[in-house]
């Protein structure tokens, strides 16, 4: 039975140390190279070496191994095809308190040992099994090198669409996601008017199409990577892309999101400083366009081009400030309360809105309801919703995000702001 020893992880700085490599075969030739890209000066001592050591830069003692080899060395390698000339290297390292490895049978005995490494780019990664099989170290280096051949450093991806869409459940998403070579995080966002699947992946994983493909959304989809991707995210929390720009709940949204998939495991370090940057920004662009979003009253907006008479839903603050407008207007107005009517105006009680629309050619929310409470369809007139949450469900409701979008589009703010953000973004100091 092979000895098992609990080993501790470290990797040295050996750069300017002289390493004494005793034993000039296979193993000591590749225990020199790795050492010389570590930056180590290497000593080897060996009557005879192959003769691939003749081009490498190093110390050559051509004769067996003596104690004083040892001196100014750090480290020690004994790797000689004699077990019993390793023997007496380790044991010269130990008196002379220099840690020792011996690469056979005495490893057990040594000070440390040099597991299977392998280092692409500025990756490098070590496998061992503490001394059980070197044979499943090397298959598990051979695998990893496989796939990492196929998987460049990761950039920021987000695959999503303009809308809300149901998609599979998280769990069952991740399960599909995690089989790809590749994808090394990610995270769903999902709110009323946005689904976007946020990623740090490999440019291959991006370009292989693979991503979209798990997502099949709808025409419409966008697609950014790297700095795009930065881009539409620092715009996406800056309100931007929302359907008033300037709007503020998707900053916690994100948020939300990002806390999820860190907390599931999902989100690694590369994705999450990669929110925190977008977000940093996000911020200089809205202090940036805080100036130039137009100030609007909601009521006002929801009262442009109203004839005759309109039901106004709520009485609190909100639906009061609308009902003095649309007096001022000389509209004829119908209230409908939930607890308290309005002296001196027809009211009536929320149970009786269809009484109330009849003949009315426009409906306004301004309830504060945690549910909503009326239909579009059933409606059947123009209808307006100022509650947040939302008060009306169905298509074809001006909402306050559609009033305001809609205000500084034809007020020709948009394009201001826009532009604002653009020349904001550009000048913001990166990496």
């Amino acid at each position: 039975m092979r000895p098992v020893r609990n080993t501790f992880p470290v990797n040295l700085l050996l750069e300017a140390h002289t390493v004494l490599v005793v034993g000039g075969g296979r193993v000591g030739l590749r225990k020199t190279h790795a050492l010389l890209e570590a930056g180590a000066r290497v000593r080897l001592v060996c009557p005879e070496a192959l003769p691939e050591f003749d081009a490498l830069p190093i110390e050559r003692i051509a004769r067996v191994f003596q104690a004083e080899d040892l001196e100014g060395c750090t480290l020690v390698i004994a790797c000689t095809d004699a077990k019993v000339v390793n023997r007496s290297v380790l044991e010269a390292a130990r008196a002379a308190k220099i840690p020792c490895c011996c690469a056979d049978g005495n490893w057990a005995d040594g000070d440390f040992i040099v597991p299977a490494t392998l280092r692409t780019n500025d990756l490098l990664l070590s496998i061992s099994t503490n001394g059980r099989s070197c044979r499943t170290a090397k298959e598990v280096k051979d695998s990893l090198a496989r796939r990492l051949t196929r998987c460049s450093p990761g950039i920021l991806f987000i695959h999503g669409i303009d809308t809300a869409i149901p998609l599979p459940p998280p769990a069952v998403l991740s399960d599909k996601l995690s089989f790809l070579s590749g994808l090394y995080g990610w995270a769903f966002l999902t709110t009323c008017n946005r689904t976007e699947f946020i990623a740090w992946a490999a440019p291959e994983l991006i370009e292989s199409g693979l991503l979209q493909h798990a997502f099949h959304l709808p025409t419409g989809a966008y697609t950014y990577s790297g700095a795009d991707a930065l881009r539409h995210l620092t715009y996406v929390l800056a309100g931007l892309k929302a359907r008033m720009i300037g709007e503020f709940h998707i900053v916690g949204q994100v948020r939300d999101a990002m806390e999820a998939a860190r907390d599931a495991g999902w989100a690694n370090g590369q994705l999450l400083r990669a929110y925190a940057e977008a977000l940093q920004d996000a911020q200089t662009i809205r202090t940036a366009i805080a100036p130039h979003i137009p100030q609007v009253e909601v009521e006002e907006l929801a009262l442009e081009g109203a004839t005759g008479r309109i039901v106004i839903a709520g009485t609190g603050s909100l639906g009061r400030a609308a009902l003095e407008k649309a007096r001022a207007m000389g509209l004829e107005v119908t209230m409908l309360y939930h607890r308290h009517p309005i002296d001196g105006v027809p009211c009536l009680p929320l149970s009786q809105w269809q009484t109330a629309l009849s003949g009315a050619t426009r409906f306004i929310s301004a309830l504060t309801v945690t549910q909503p409470c009326f239909d579009a369809e059933a409606l059947g007139i123009p209808a307006y919703d100022l509650g947040a949450p939302r008060n009306i469900t169905g298509e074809n409701v001006r909402d306050l995000d559609a009033l305001r979008g809609d205000y500084l589009a034809r007020t020709g703010a948009i394009e201001t702001i826009l532009r604002i953000a653009d020349a904001t973004y550009a000048e913001i100091p990166r990496d």
